[in-house]
């Protein structure tokens, strides 16, 4: 061994007492023999081994602790398991003839759920305890070089590891252990509870026994004074309407003191499971909101004095169901829907010409796709692509145009054109001057950013509920669902694209004497185009997809066709429909491609 590799070893040997804290003489051969490659694959770490998670936990090593608890649990859940069936086998092996199915399945289940939870035990063991000297010393080799990963042995470590543990292991363990809940169980102590607590101020009752008390007197009184008039031999009308009133009266009553019963009988057990192994438990129950109806009729009064087609909003409130209540979810979904309803009523107006707009710009798109020749069409794609994307592009727009033929979707591929070009003209229209302000204004993409990344991740289904409510189901509702879908890039882009021009070029710019708008016309957005027409190539992307799911609420071409043959089960018109978008989608995306390299090549 040479001095340098000798003065090496002496320096890590050093580190290593430091690192470690405690048994320097134990992990010191150890993490020699590593960095040698010559330690054992059978060697182990026994306390790895016994109790690999306290090891880790107080080494610092959290990725050894948090694999480690995941394979014990794991091994324990599959272990608890055999405790659950076990009861199950021997009640169906009481009358095996009748339960064979039964015998077999719960026999399998144990034979498996046993080999898994004893096999995963002992041999996640010997591999923890077989990996934990070697992770440790990759946590040893990345202290040596950052001295904020964790050494030495901490108690406050193993304090965390142990409480982590606590939150974790027993009620995982519990859960394995138990069957499924009924499902209306956990909702009908709810019921019960609240039930309860109307009662007891009616009553004047200071707990629950003390009601059930009450009403048990209340029943016996009641079965009296009803007996005492069932027992007279003629009855006049005024006792004959008491026997009535006394029994309606009885009735009510024991279903009340049934329902008190009911819930003194709910055992701590059910509680905590309803609490901690099912589903999270119902915070608050709240009355639901005031049921409004809000409607848009003709204003009598204003077209008598003279203004003719003059409408008004009216209310119609609902009785409300006495005692109904309901979740946080319910109340929110609900008043969200009446809002909804009172602005549809409130501003039809400027809803109907939203609607008309988006109807006339889609029909007028849609008869320049379809009554323009189709040799006029295809050629326009056949010279876009030769002239920006090369030949390859041109025969494969060819084939697709092809495609299109020769399965008879040419004009229903043009209503889904329609639909993808007004909805990215109405994209450009609002997102191109929403991305400039996004570059222009640090408070305003501060705000829009976070906006834009939810509406980037809220599923496209989503999109067609707020366009419904508002609008119905129709051809325009589709139009907008499919822009609120395509709009987040065009704005990231573009936004993204002015802010790429360098510093020195508009520097440079303004001490040419630029104003603030010819620096944005001449030089910022022409530098930005490539990154523009990226998100313009995206956003039709994205209204194209649109355009099948909207599809749903109204929208015709391709997707009308998927739909249509998911609902009908016709797997191979599905298939050809979603072949011709898919090739639909090819085209635009080679030849925008091609066009935004010409950009960026200028």
């Amino acid at each position: 061994m040479s001095e340098a590799e000798q003065r090496e070893i002496d320096d890590r040997d050093v580190s290593i007492g430091t690192f470690v804290e405690q048994n320097e003489s134990y992990f010191g051969p150890i993490f020699e023999q590593i960095q040698r490659g010559k330690l054992p694959r059978w060697h182990v770490n026994i306390w790895a081994v016994l109790v690999p998670w306290i090891w880790a936990a107080a080494r610092g090593s959290w990725l050894l602790f948090w694999v480690s608890l995941a394979l014990d649990v794991i091994a324990i859940v599959c272990l608890m398991q055999v405790l659950k069936f076990s009861p199950l086998l021997a009640e169906a092996q009481s009358n095996a003839a009748a339960n064979a199915t039964l015998v077999a399945r719960y026999s399998n289940w144990i034979t498996t759920y046993s080999w898994a939870g004893w096999g995963l035990l002992f041999l996640g063991r010997f591999w923890m305890g077989s990996s934990a000297n070697r992770w440790y010393y990759s946590q040893y080799a990345r202290w040596r070089i950052n001295q904020a990963v964790p050494s030495g042995v901490s108690m406050k470590r193993v304090v965390l590891g142990v409480l982590v543990m606590a939150i974790i292991v027993p009620l995982t363990t519990y859960r394995a252990t138990q069957l499924r809940l009924d499902e209306r169980a956990c909702f009908n102590q709810i019921r019960a509870a609240e039930s309860v607590d109307q009662l007891l101020p009616l009553y004047q009752a200071e707990d629950v026994p003390a009601l059930y008390a009450s009403m048990s007197t209340g029943v016996e009184t009641l079965q009296s004074r009803l007996d005492a008039l069932e027992a007279l031999d003629e009855l006049t009308d005024a006792q004959k309407s008491e026997r009535s009133a006394v029994r309606k009266e009885l009735r009510d009553l024991g279903r009340n003191r049934d329902l008190v019963e009911d819930y003194q009988n709910i055992s701590t057990r059910d509680r905590f499971d309803c609490l901690t192994i099912d589903d999270f438990p119902t915070l608050a129950r709240l009355t639901p909101p005031e049921d409004i109806t809000y409607r848009r009729v003709a204003d009598e009064e204003a077209i008598a004095a003279g203004d003719e087609g003059a409408t008004k909003v009216i209310t119609q409130i609902k009785e409300p169901v006495e005692g109904r209540k309901v979740t946080i979810f319910t109340y929110s979904a609900e008043s969200i829907d009446i809002s909804i309803n009172r602005l549809r009523a409130q501003y039809a107006t400027a809803f109907d010409a939203m609607t008309n707009v988006l109807r006339q710009s889609l029909i007028r798109v849609e008869v320049a796709f379809m009554q323009t020749p189709w040799p006029v069409v295809a050629f326009l794609f056949l010279a876009l692509s030769w002239a920006f994307a090369g030949t390859g592009t041109t025969i494969f727009v060819g084939a697709s145009l092809g495609f299109l033929a020769l399965f008879e979707l040419w004009q229903i591929a043009m209503q889904t054109m329609a639909l993808v070009v007004v909805s990215t003209a109405v994209c450009v229209l609002v997102g191109l001057p929403i991305g400039i302000w996004m570059a222009k204004n640090k408070w305003f993409r501060w705000i829009t950013e976070p906006i834009l990344d939810v509406m980037q991740t809220i599923p496209s289904l989503s999109y067609l509920v707020p366009a419904v409510a508002f609008f119905g189901i129709s051809q325009p509702p589709a139009v907008l669902a499919t822009v609120i879908f395509a709009m987040p890039p065009m704005i990231k882009l573009t936004a993204l694209g002015i802010l790429q021009v360098p510093e020195s070029t508009k520097e440079a710019a303004m001490a040419f004497g630029a104003s603030h708008r010819q620096l944005l016309h001449k030089v910022e957005l022409p530098m930005a185009i490539p990154s523009i027409m990226a998100g313009l190539n995206q956003t039709i992307m994205l209204a194209l997809s649109m355009a099948t799911i909207s599809a749903f609420i109204g929208a015709e071409g391709l997707g009308a066709i998927v739909t249509s043959a998911l609902g009908d089960a016709q797997a191979g018109k599905g298939l050809l429909a979603g072949i011709a978008i898919a090739l639909v989608a090819m085209m635009i995306d080679r030849i925008l491609k091609g066009i935004r390299n010409s950009f960026s090549r200028i």
